[in-house]
């Protein structure tokens, strides 16, 4: 088998030094805050941008620089490997699935990309499966297969505080948008294929609890023993901690569950007090 390099981008919540420790490579996608640009995961961090939202800033975000592409590109090739497998975050929340095509193809590596639907702890998922499947010596088509279809089964539902952040940076379809300014709705927001990788409207419910109620619920049938739920936040711990109790009392194990900051990049566009339930299975690993 050809020697296969791992890409994903900050998307996933990795930093440059976490992608060091796993042995894959990341493209930074850029923040935009403050009248300066930077490499998301290299020149700013969580903290950093959970600051500027609790000092009422607004981060912008964008694209990887196509240099920047270029650069992994080339140090892929430089490092002697002939294959990628890449997993970008969601092509319907970001042009950089088609820039890592465009810069593979540009220098002749041959670029195996992962549609993933969604993004955050589902990326990095996804780079530890591959990472294993490739360690174990799996059959090219077979590692393909099998991660395409964790990213297709896999559900990333959303609990916003604020709808208005998300609509702002034009991540929400025009039915979710069009609920940023109703009063008493929490509304259930889902990222996954059946969304078309955009942030659409799963529910609308009155409250809180109402609102974690339901996402258990429409999660049920996924919850089995051979799936890993992530609890993503930015900057909701007791939320998040409600969840993971919602979730044991309805039998997940607590092994079972995580506890992650949503992606810097990510939580630019969510705001503060955002909960995320992604449900990802294992695979066969």
């Amino acid at each position: 088998m050809s020697k296969i390099a791992v890409l994903t981008d900050s998307g996933s919540g990795l930093n440059l030094k976490d992608a060091h420790k796993l042995g894959i490579y990341l493209v930074p996608l850029m923040v935009h805050l403050d009248d300066r640009s930077y490499q998301d995961g290299v020149e700013i961090q969580v903290e950093d941008i959970l600051q500027a939202l609790k000092d009422k800033k607004v981060p912008k975000t964008s694209t990887p620089l196509f240099k920047h592409i270029e650069d992994v590109i080339l140090k892929i090739k430089k490092d002697g490997f002939e294959e990628i497998i890449a997993m970008p975050l969601s092509s319907g929340l970001s042009s950089t699935y088609q820039s890592i095509r465009l810069a593979a193809s540009e220098h002749e590596i041959k670029c195996h990309i992962i549609e993933t639907h969604s993004t955050c702890m589902l990326q990095t998922h996804l780079v530890n499966v591959a990472k294993q499947l490739i360690a174990k010596n799996f059959a090219l088509e077979d590692i393909l297969n099998q991660l395409q279809a964790i990213a297709d089964q896999a559900d990333t539902l959303i609990l916003p505080n604020d709808l208005d952040y998300l609509k702002q940076g034009g991540r929400l379809t025009p039915l979710a948008a069009s609920l940023a300014n109703m009063f008493k709705i929490k509304p259930v927001l889902q990222l996954n294929r059946s969304s078309q990788g955009r942030i659409d409207v799963l529910a609308k419910v009155r409250t809180e609890r109402k609102a974690l109620e339901y996402v258990l619920d429409a999660l049920m049938d996924k919850l089995n023993d051979n799936v890993h739920v992530y609890l993503i936040h930015s900057d909701a711990l007791t939320r998040v901690l409600e969840a993971k109790a919602l979730l044991m009392s309805r039998g997940v194990l607590e092994a079972q569950i995580s506890i992650h900051h949503i992606a810097p990049v990510i939580s630019s566009h969510t705001g503060l007090d955002c909960i995320g339930i992604q449900v990802v299975e294992n695979g066969n690993v």
